[in-house]
């Protein structure tokens, strides 16, 4: 706020000092950055190990089958969509918190410019979300590469050559979406438990209730469609890029379902509606 105006930049240091106050942010973020590793290396290690065991017989092979490289980077996103929810907690939390404790009264007395406010808060939450997923997604990369050390294992050919910035930057993306998502849901509610109901219940809930009505009734196989657009289903479609693998084949649906990039547009499609009224809410909406 240089002299006693308030300018964007300002408002963004403000949130960043605001986010990194709550003791949630640190418990958040350190469980990003183990969790990302971790999941990682659980499934690189199961992918070794299949390929060693006759999936037949379940016995031991003498001479273990490659390991084919795009399972491996797939195993390096493979924890993303669980960890969705974590970064989605912060997102509810950057907004949420404030009318819980009602500092939300005092934010809005110093910055009047309710959407200012809610833009500083978007791109805070952005720049600290993409910035620890990346990092976690890069160490879960490192901790895959020094598993496979020595390893047999197959190379990328095609298509396959983006896997690796999928994965990575990709899988960050996917990450802040989930958190902006989020916030929305936030921002409507208003309230932290109703927020997280909300957020966890269309990341999982719903398209789980959805696909068990697709498949159990066949008259209904067109909810598989709407189940395919919910937020969950989309972002292992994406991290995988419709790759096909000996531990991951391709299925066929008799219903429509967007293909990798296409549930990229679906969850930014997502994040733009929930942060678009999440912001109508608190512009008009009187403070609780």
């Amino acid at each position: 706020m240089p002299n006693g105006r308030l300018s964007l930049w300002g408002c963004i240091r403000g949130e960043f000092v605001r986010l990194f106050a709550l003791a949630s942010t640190y418990w958040l973020l350190g469980i990003t950055l183990v969790l990302l590793p971790a999941g990682a290396a659980m499934n690189a290690w199961t992918i070794h190990w299949s390929m060693g065991v006759d999936p037949q017989t379940a016995k031991p092979l003498d001479t273990p089958n490659p390991v084919d490289v795009v399972d491996l980077w797939i195993s390096v996103s493979g924890f993303v969509s669980t960890v969705a929810i974590v970064t989605g907690i912060f997102g509810v939390l950057a907004i949420t918190s404030e009318y819980s404790t009602k500092s939300i009264q005092a934010t809005l007395t110093a910055n009047p410019k309710r959407l200012t406010m809610i833009t500083a808060k978007i791109i805070a939450v952005s720049v600290t979300v993409f910035i620890v997923a990346l990092a976690g997604l890069m160490i879960s990369w490192a901790v895959v590469s020094i598993m496979s050390n020595d390893w047999s294992i197959t190379q990328l050919s095609g298509r396959e050559w983006r896997l690796p910035w999928v994965s990575l930057f990709g899988g960050a993306a996917v990450l802040v979406l989930m958190a902006l998502m989020a916030f929305g849901v936030g921002a409507i509610c208003r309230s932290t438990p109703g927020a997280l109901f909300g957020y966890i219940a269309i990341l999982t809930i719903l398209p789980n209730i959805l696909t068990i009505v697709s498949v159990m009734a066949k008259e209904f196989k067109w909810v598989g469609t709407v189940a395919a657009f919910m937020p969950g289903s989309s972002i292992d479609r994406f991290l995988q890029m419709n790759a096909t693998s000996p531990t991951l084949s391709a299925v066929s649906y008799d219903y429509f379902v967007p293909n990798w990039w296409q549930s990229l547009l679906v969850l930014v499609g997502w994040t733009m509606v929930s942060v678009v009224i999440g912001a109508l809410v608190v512009r008009r909406a009187d403070i609780k």
